[in-house]
């Protein structure tokens, strides 16, 4: 179904509560205003595949999906808007002097369903590690498990295109609660996972996140047929937005 939206409106933020900020780990309650039409949004776009290669268990086991919801030029505004709001999130907490820029599409969404009923609860989403600044709004209204955090791992071999599922249970584990339209923040250099308490939870639901990740800016450009560069210091000196479509 084909929803039409504002997107100033489908990027404001409401007022936010501060749930936590402990361990480098922030955690911000009732982020978007309009998260109402945020959900009926997100949940109307297609779900692309998305980690797989040949003999993974994607779409087997499991549905790993990551819709992009693309916005034209005339959301350029709302999207520096919105970025430089999390940025400042972001500088206040973290107490990050450099300049930073945002990796990936405008807005990225990870969607996960159960397809195998018989997937053991000690199964979860295979730790692994990102850019500086990792950033997760949860938008299903399951809410069951969350991301959980490894910060005893230090190196593990990545294996998440065969499978997305690995046994954690010898893995020493903080479990950030999902809850529905809530903002957390931490350091993506630590090893990190999506969490179900069961996963027969989603076999009828799908786990829905919105995803976004802040780098310390180093490069121009990266691979992407949208990219979009943010920079800002702390107390909001500058920033712009670059978008650049390949053809």
């Amino acid at each position: 179904m084909n929803i039409p939206y504002i997107p100033e409106t489908l990027l404001e933020i409401g007022d936010y509560k501060l749930h936590s900020f402990k361990d480098d780990i922030l955690i911000i309650d009732n982020w978007y205003k309009n998260y109402n039409e945020m959900y009926e949004v997100v949940t109307n776009i297609p779900l692309p595949r998305w980690k797989w290669k040949e003999d993974s268990r994607n779409f087997i086991d499991y549905y790993d999906c990551r819709p992009v919801l693309n916005m034209n030029y005339n959301a350029f505004e709302a999207l520096n808007k919105y970025y430089n709001q999390v940025g400042n999130l972001v500088s206040q907490y973290f107490s990050e002097e450099n300049a930073l820029e945002v990796k990936g599409q405008p807005l990225e969404f990870n969607f996960y369903k159960t397809i195998n009923k018989d997937v053991p609860n000690k199964l979860q989403h295979h730790p692994h590690a990102d850019f500086n600044y990792n950033c997760i709004i949860y938008l299903d209204k399951v809410s069951s498990g969350g991301t959980a955090i490894y910060k005893n791992i230090k190196q593990l071999a990545n294996k998440e295109m065969e499978n997305l599922l690995l046994d954690v249970s010898n893995y020493d584990k903080v479990v950030i609660p999902s809850k529905p339209n809530r903002l957390v923040i931490f350091s993506g250099e630590v090893y990190h996972g999506g969490y179900i308490n069961n996963h027969n939870d989603y076999i009828d639901n799908w786990r829905m996140n919105q995803v976004f990740f802040f780098r310390r800016k180093e490069e121009e450009l990266y691979e992407s047929n949208y990219i979009h560069i943010i920079h800002f210091h702390r107390n909001r000196i500058c920033m712009f937005l670059m978008v650049i479509h390949i053809l």
